[in-house]
């Protein structure tokens, strides 16, 4: 059995809020939702998410980096490595590549421990003497019996030093120069301003190809000595050899008599120096860390309080509120406290959203985070929502087209579709857009789709389909652009444009170019018409986006009963979902990284596969949907630190827990329509913006009572396993009968 401290096995004591919340009932009696947070689930293993501070979508992460390179770190740090090089203010949540890092702190005593290569100037760490909670971390740095505890506001991170008494020589490296998993600095500049103050910025290139950071600190006593050295670049990869960057070091004396703690504020801005200067001043004006703590913790509380969950075991309430703090670390905002941002342009911009500043945001992990993320945020967080939908039109007006995966404010192109597409329709057909913006959203839509010289897209309108000989990831790129063609169609069709319905709606049936009827997979297919030879469903090739066809047999939700009609009826249509989940690799199979969560073939360490155990729905066995449920909510999910059974993608691993825990799932969110699954709590009541809230009553439901025998909503019995937008937002409760 393994091991992994007493931290994960209890409820953490939230002393910050004034009382003792070790207990469950304590938790739920005191309101603390917090005291179910725990950052470190999900650390171990694919999970790639960081342990660090941030407030609710905050521009600052901050967070311990453990310094070395590789995919386990993506997020910078790893559970288990016993190592910690640097606390650095912005990271990605769970992600399968790697950037940010940036504006580095470690704090040491002499004499200093160095490793070669990236390391540079670190410590070693326990479990035992490290702590992480929403709004708060700490750790003990035992090579400098050090403790450093972390907290953050949305633009500001604030350090807290408590070095031993009477050092002499407590030292802060600041560094500029620290590059990792495909992070390159390309330059710094580290300016002291008086001997409290330093200020500067840091310039990369690597998953966001045109990246500058500006910052400023100020520490909460006088330095005695500084020194900043400059660092010549001797990367591998030579176009970054000889790239000059900074290292700075600040000396504080610690006296004997009283350990006052030095603590460290810090601003960021991706404008300039001077918005720096102003982020700080606003969010950040005194050095009083447990106030800020307490602030964040209480901002932490109320988001998460809008889900109260009860019932259950404690490690699933664990499980459930740490899953919900993570869909509330992406998309990150963007934007000085003023409203400036820098735009997908280069240049400089002013928010519009009048009177709130600009609430610009980026980091948009689409191809993951439209299935679920965004639908939870129309419950949750519906300003957010309409700011979010306004960075995208924003962007697309800068940079020609809709966000494809944005990461400080540069386009990535990471992944596939425009699926920004689905987000912004599934807004504007809830309601949570001003009608005065939906010409706006169409248009960028609409041109977005037309896009010709873009990934296929020109041959796809074409020939209907996206063909494999002339490029790459045709088959995925093929059932994706159809689907987003369905959302625009939906919009049009809302809007009264025919001609503008008619013509994505006819796009949106391309999926059926490629099912090959004697194979009854989708089948990639070359320009001459002909399929690809030597089709395999289990193989993973270049023709299907981290998937094989097995996963991507069932990329159609927007017309689950066309696909139905192609697979021949539901009777075939249900065998083929059985074989789906019960044919498992065989051992010789070689199965890519993404490929986690296995069941059969079932990867749901991968989002192509997230709504496949809710289709048995539509061809009347929602027995089956609630089998599988209930078995990737309690075997691929857990309290500990390999919790997550894949990347968790800015949110969307943990938007499918929070909406399956609750006992419903977006399959299209688009369709305004949720199929029921099986909750996992007794009772679940979603408190909405509007002051009503619905809620799922499953008495007695458990691992082996996760069957339900009826099904009624505020008193009525539903006839088919399926809520409607309104049904959840007019307010109300779904009775569930359970059984085993």
């Amino acid at each position: 059995m393994k091991v992994y401290g007493k931290r994960v096995l209890v409820a953490f004591a939230i002393s910050l809020l004034g009382f003792s919340c070790g207990e469950p009932e304590a938790v739920q009696e005191g309101r603390s939702w917090v005291g179910y947070v725990d950052p470190l689930i999900g650390t171990e293993g694919p999970g790639n998410v960081y342990p660090g501070v941030s407030a609710p979508f905050g521009m600052v992460q901050l967070s311990p980096d453990n310094g070395t390179s590789g995919w386990d770190r993506i997020s910078g740090y790893d559970w288990r490595d016993t190592t910690i090089a640097g606390f650095s203010h912005t990271h990605l949540s769970g992600t399968g590549a790697g950037d940010l890092y940036d504006i580095s702190f470690m704090p040491a005593v002499p004499p200093f421990r160095v490793g070669a290569g990236e390391l540079g100037v670190y410590s070693a760490f326990r479990h035992e003497d490290e702590e992480a909670r929403a709004g708060y971390y700490s750790v003990l740095l035992r090579d400098y019996d050090t403790r450093v505890e972390l907290a953050a506001t949305e633009r500001c991170g604030m350090q807290r030093y408590t070095f031993p008494a009477g050092e002499t020589q407590a030292t802060v490296f600041v560094n500029l120069s620290k590059a990792m998993n495909w992070d390159y600095t390309l330059g710094s500049e580290l300016r002291v301003v008086d001997d409290r103050t330093i200020e500067g910025w840091r310039a990369s290139t690597g998953w966001a190809p045109n990246q500058r950071v500006y910052f400023r600190s100020e520490f909460s006593q006088p330095f005695t000595s500084w020194r900043v050295d400059t660092v010549v670049s001797t990367h591998s990869d030579s176009a970054y050899n000889g790239i000059r960057s900074h290292v700075g070091r600040f000396t504080f004396r610690v006296a004997a008599e009283n350990s006052e703690p030095v603590v460290v504020r810090t601003s960021i801005s991706a404008v300039d120096l001077a918005g720096a200067r102003r982020n700080l001043a606003r969010e950040m004006p005194t050095f009083d860390f447990d106030s800020i703590r307490r602030a964040q913790v209480a901002v932490w509380n109320a988001e998460l309080g809008k889900i109260e969950v009860r019932g259950g075991t404690t490690a699933e309430r664990h499980a459930f509120y740490t899953a919900l703090y993570r869909t509330m670390l992406a998309p990150t905002l963007f934007d000085d406290v003023d409203g400036l941002y820098r735009g997908a342009d280069g240049e400089i911009h002013a928010g519009d959203v009048p009177g709130e500043g600009g609430h610009n945001y980026s980091t948009f992990s689409l191809w993951d985070t439209y299935r679920a993320a965004h639908p939870l945020y129309t419950f949750l967080h519906p300003e957010r929502v309409r700011r979010m939908a306004t960075s995208m039109l924003n962007f697309y007006d800068q940079h020609g087209m809709l966000p494809v995966w944005p990461l400080w404010g540069n386009e990535t192109d990471m992944m596939i579709g425009y699926h920004a597409v689905p987000v912004l329709v599934e807004a504007a057909l809830k309601g949570l857009l001003p009608e005065g913006m939906l010409d706006r959203v169409l248009a960028a839509c609409t041109a977005t789709a037309n896009r010709d010289d873009y990934r296929g897209i020109g041959l796809y309108k074409l020939m209907g389909y996206v063909p494999a000989d002339l490029e790459g990831e045709s088959l995925s790129k093929t059932l994706e652009y159809a689907y987003d063609d369905w959302c625009i169609a939906q919009l049009a069709r809302r809007m009264g444009r025919d001609s503008v319905y008619n013509e994505f709606i006819l796009r949106s049936k391309n999926y059926m170019n490629l099912f090959q009827p004697a194979s009854g997979f989708m089948q990639p297919r070359l320009s001459d018409g002909e399929w690809v030879a030597g089709f395999d469903p289990k193989a993973y090739t270049d023709h299907i986006t981290e998937s094989n066809g097995w996963q991507y047999l069932w990329a159609v939700p927007q017309d689950v009963e066309g696909l139905i009609r192609l697979m021949r009826g539901p009777a075939q249509f249900e065998r083929r979902l059985d074989e789906m989940f019960t044919l498992a690799p065989a051992a010789t199979d070689s199965l890519p990284i993404f490929s986690t969560g296995m069941i059969g073939q079932y990867a749901h360490g991968n989002e192509p596969s997230h709504h496949v155990a809710y289709l048995y729905n539509y061809v009347g066995r929602p027995d089956k949907t609630q089998k599988y449920v209930s078995q990737i909510l309690r075997r691929q999910y857990s309290a500990r630190p390999d919790g997550l059974c894949g990347n968790e993608d800015c949110g969307q691993m943990s938007a499918w827990y929070v909406f399956s825990a609750l006992g419903f799932y977006p399959v299209d969110p688009v369709s305004l329509t949720y199929a029921i699954g099986t909750p996992l709590f007794e009772e679940a009541t979603i408190r909405l913006p509007s002051g009503k809230s619905f809620t799922v009553l499953a008495p007695g439901v458990s691992a082996t009572r996760y069957r339900i025998r009826e099904m009624r909503l505020n008193g009525r019995s539903l006839g088919a396993p399926f809520l409607t937008w309104q049904d959840i937002v007019r307010g109300g409760t779904l009775e569930l009968t359970m059984q085993e």
